[in-house]
């Protein structure tokens, strides 16, 4: 199988393929042969290149009478979020406010938690978006993020007081729901948090959310 077909069969139309991301030795070829023969796609039109190291695979918008082309808000997410099989980061701060609707506000600055941050914390600039990056205070997994983004919130005491407590609470236990951590595993996650987040939990009777 020519390594288009394996890269579309891996990934899809319309998702970004991130270069350094991609486990080379699995095609058996080194990480700057890879990015050679991802370069020579694009120069037969097999791939299109959203930037420098970022490519994806795109379709005919028979409408648009155009290709279709990726958001940086994708391209964001498979960097530095998730892919299609593994979470390695949230988004935290005001954004993770707004999209669980305890703020009207929408950030420009996109605050995200993830394992692809070398340092503690560090400013990105981008097309549309300033990215701050920080790193997690635990390891990220499908199973935790949630929880992981709420004690975030928590610890970031101004960021939910738009809203009452009823609605708070309303608003995160709708989004933990489907959280299959056990009580042992939450308690041992609140204590990698300071003191002052697991005062806020009770304050909020947010703690009997999370239990």
């Amino acid at each position: 199988m020519l390594l288009a077909d394996e890269l579309l069969d891996q990934y899809g139309y319309n998702e970004p393929i991130i270069a350094n991301m991609i486990d080379a030795e699995k095609w058996g070829v080194k990480k700057e042969s890879l990015r050679r023969s991802l370069n020579r796609m694009v120069e037969k039109n097999e791939l299109e290149r959203y930037e420098e190291g970022i490519y994806y695979f795109s379709k005919w918008n028979n409408i648009l009478k155009q290709k279709t082309k990726i958001s940086e808000r994708a391209v964001i997410e498979r960097k530095y979020v998730k892919s299609k099989n593994e979470v390695y980061g949230y988004l935290s701060g005001l954004a993770f406010a707004n999209q669980i609707q305890i703020t009207t506000q929408v950030p420009k600055n996109l605050e995200i938690v993830t394992e692809k941050n070398a340092s503690k914390k560090r400013k990105i600039s981008l097309r549309s978006y300033t990215l701050t990056l920080k790193k997690p205070r635990v390891d990220i997994t499908q199973q935790n993020y949630k929880l992981l983004q709420v004690l975030d919130l928590i610890s970031e005491n101004e960021i939910y007081k738009e809203v009452s407590t009823t609605i708070l609470k309303d608003r995160i236990k709708n989004y933990v729901c489907d959280i299959k951590l056990s009580k042992k595993e939450v308690k041992q996650i609140i204590l990698k948090y300071p003191a002052k987040t697991a005062k806020r939990l009770m304050e909020t009777e947010i703690y009997d959310v999370l239990i």
